[in-house]
């Protein structure tokens, strides 16, 4: 018995120091004298989200979708400025982006055009502060069948945010401020050997109507980072702070004679903005590795999932 035991307490302490210098290395592995170097923390990026890639398609396969609908608030809840303590802050964010996040990107040289596939085109201006990579990115896409409205809907509706969004582990609405706004608290699922990110944000959806009545009307969502009593940073995640907007408008080619307008004559024209800091460290290369593979695929996934939840559906105008 004496012996056995004395066995069994040398593999426990085997086993303790095998996990000490597992957690030793995983606490030296993110931060810039980090112990693995950059190729190897690309590599281990690449492949954990390779990994998760193989999982979503197999998820995307088994899972049945339940079509949900959450009430749609009445169009003027929509187009009007809100009454909650972050109304103001919402409307600046709001006509930044109607300013300048819809500019054309032709002749501006600090953008760079890193990816063009069919209809989207994706452009990152390279920013660095204190080491950490904020480079703001923007994307347009063009989309048959669906509306502004329609496209604005699914992204902003939390009901069905795990249908479409494979990055986040959790998420909980935080508060509701009005029939348009919500403060959202979510972690995103960690990809070794980068720490896990979180964030905390403000969504409002909107609508901008039209000066020029030859204009469509503009749909509109924006998150950005907030803090809340209720969602405080923690030692568990590194928080991340954002701001995103999606841009939609709805180009309609009138069908021929007095026919019904069908989701064969509308396109919604997307304008995708996104500066992100992600707080911590993880090489600027990686950082932009990742965006430049990560966007793309974003935008082609969720704007199918709406062509795929709106088809056969009465048009959301």
């Amino acid at each position: 018995m004496m012996k056995r035991e004395d066995s069994w307490q040398k593999r426990v302490d085997r086993e303790l120091e095998k996990r000490k210098r597992v957690e030793d290395a995983y606490k030296s592995a993110e931060g810039p004298n980090s112990l693995i170097n950059e190729e190897e923390f690309f590599d281990a990026v690449e492949a954990a989200l390779d990994r998760q890639d193989k999982i979503e398609e197999q998820c995307h396969s088994e899972k049945v979708r339940i079509p949900r609908l959450s009430p749609v608030p009445p169009g003027d809840a929509y187009s009007t400025i809100g009454t909650h303590r972050y109304a103001i802050k919402v409307e600046e964010n709001v006509q930044n982006h109607m300013t300048y996040s819809l500019q054309d990107m032709g002749g501006d040289a600090n953008w760079q055009l890193v990816i063009e596939e069919g209809e989207m085109k994706v452009y990152r201006r390279e920013v660095e502060e204190n080491g950490i990579v904020l480079d703001p990115l923007k994307a347009t896409h063009s989309v048959k069948g669906v509306t502004g409205h329609e496209v604005c809907h699914y992204f902003w509706d939390t009901a069905v945010r795990m249908d479409w969004e494979t990055t986040i582990e959790n998420f909980n609405v935080v508060e509701t401020l009005s029939d348009n706004a919500v403060i959202v608290y979510q972690t995103h699922k960690r990809v070794w050997p980068a720490s896990q990110r979180d964030v905390l944000y403000l969504s409002a959806i909107r609508k901008i109507l039209s000066t020029n009545e030859n204009d469509p009307d503009t749909w509109l969502v924006c998150n950005f980072s907030v803090d809340h009593n209720d969602a405080q940073p923690t030692n568990r995640c590194v928080r991340a702070k954002i701001n995103v907007a999606l841009i939609c408008q709805t180009l309609v080619s009138p069908p021929e004679g007095d026919k019904e307008i069908s989701r064969d004559n509308i396109l919604c024209k997307i304008t995708y903005v996104a500066n992100v800091n992600p707080g911590g460290w993880a090489p600027a290369s990686v950082l932009r590795a990742v965006a430049k593979r990560e966007y793309p695929k974003f935008l082609k996934r969720f704007t199918s999932y709406v062509q795929e939840k709106t088809a056969g559906k009465p048009i959301l105008f």
